[in-house]
């Protein structure tokens, strides 16, 4: 029992056990959802095996053509000996990376599929929502499918153009071209462009599992959140790169960081970047979205000292209990003439209209009842009944007018 209801404490004891800040829903959701967060990301990491073996045909071609030309074996045994090998391995890297990134799209799109059932898996998940996983995984994809191909084409033509820029100015830089500054300054700005851009698809993602936004106001949002929050993108962009810096830590590396993919690295990385993004949403944006919901996954604490937020609570409560049952009069039942007429074993018509007479006459002796007692102080409503009606009243009015404004938005 106490494994199924929990200890015994105060009343304020479930409230004071949710998370009450974004850290501490993602502490919550990484120790409590761990299993779901494996499952997640294998099916993520499903709709990667194209990009990895991508990288990993590259990976194959560069070794491959390393090995062909002459940068370390003997010459005289079947190499000639090369003029210069300045830029012959920036060259190589030029040459494949020409061919192979032409492929990118196709495996960023078929990726994208991955990223739309998992990003909006994680974005229920941070709104402490119910899911299942499955089926709430193949719903994201549907949803989102169109935003998440059209945002992983134009990262593909990005990275393509950058990476190409970068690689030729290597190649410049390394054959002795005169004016080495203006590539350099080129190869910085590219490697400024790429880093920018990933920082908006990020913020994109997030936005298209979470809004009902036009691929041209992705763009533009993506872009006042990438440079108003410069600080916290390079920290939470740190965080998720994690894994990269991994790879590249001793020999076995590239080992561990492989195990962190596989396993959960895709499934924290739309945690960590979701959980920011809820953050700078309502602080930047729900404030100004009819209908949208502020803090949805953390909640306020309400201390024991804190006599008045409970005894108001109390009084929220109190009032939402009460029904009309309670504000309105009822007849006791003391009258011996008003009585339902019995049918018989054998019954006509008649006795049935008697039986309905005999009902409608205490229906109508109730009403006068009411009639005359509606004005009795015990049935008068306090004033913060009142008060609290009026507030459900424009709380309503506030609901209507927002699926007004989003049915009007969906329209157009």
């Amino acid at each position: 029992q106490r494994l199924i209801v929990g200890k015994e404490k105060s009343e304020g004891y479930a409230r004071a056990s949710l998370p009450s800040n974004r850290w501490e829903l993602f502490w919550d959701i990484l120790k409590g959802r761990f299993g779901k967060l494996f499952v997640i990301n294998l099916l993520v990491v499903l709709f990667f095996i194209p990009l990895a073996a991508l990288l990993g045909y590259r990976y194959i071609v560069l070794m491959n053509m390393g090995a062909q030309y002459p940068f370390s074996q003997a010459f005289g045994v079947g190499y000639c000996a090369p003029p210069a090998l300045n830029g012959y391995a920036e060259s190589i890297v030029f040459q494949v990376n020409l061919i192979t990134f032409l492929v990118l799209p196709i495996a960023l799109m078929i990726a994208a599929i991955g990223v739309a059932g998992g990003a909006y898996v994680i974005r229920n998940m941070v709104w402490t929502e119910g899911i299942f996983v499955s089926n709430d995984f193949w719903r994201g994809i549907k949803q989102n499918i169109k935003q998440m191909l059209l945002i992983a084409v134009f990262y593909s033509l990005i990275f393509y153009m950058t990476t190409m820029s970068a690689s030729f100015c290597d190649m410049m830089i390394a054959q002795g071209a005169d004016h080495k500054w203006i590539y350099i300054v080129c190869q910085i700005i590219s490697y400024v462009i790429i880093v920018f851009y990933s920082i908006m698809t990020m913020h994109m993602i997030t936005m298209s599992v979470t809004y009902e936004l036009k691929f041209t106001q992705l763009l533009r949002n993506s872009v006042f959140f990438t440079i108003g929050l410069i600080p916290q993108n390079v920290f939470f962009l740190g965080l998720c790169a994690i894994p990269i810096v991994i790879f590249f830590i001793g020999n076995f590396g590239w080992i561990v960081a492989l195990l962190i993919m596989i396993t959960f690295g895709f499934s924290l990385i739309l945690l960590v970047w979701t959980d920011f993004c809820q953050w700078s949403y309502d602080k930047f944006v729900n404030d100004k979205v009819p209908g949208a919901q502020k803090n949805r996954g953390i909640y306020e604490k309400v201390k024991e000292s804190d006599s008045g937020a409970l005894k108001k609570y109390r009084e929220q409560l109190a009032m939402a209990s009460r029904s009309e049952l309670n504000s309105r009069p009822i007849k006791p039942i003391t009258d011996d003439d008003l009585k339902i007429a019995e049918l018989p074993t054998s019954f006509n018509r008649a006795d049935i209209e008697k039986l309905n007479a005999s009902k409608q006459a205490i229906y109508e002796d109730h009403l006068k009842y009411v009639e005359e007692h509606k004005n009795d102080p015990e049935f008068q409503k306090t004033e913060e009944e009142v008060n609290f009606e009026k507030q459900q009243e424009e709380r309503q009015k506030r609901i209507e007018k927002a699926k007004k404004e989003l049915a009007k938005r969906n329209k157009r």
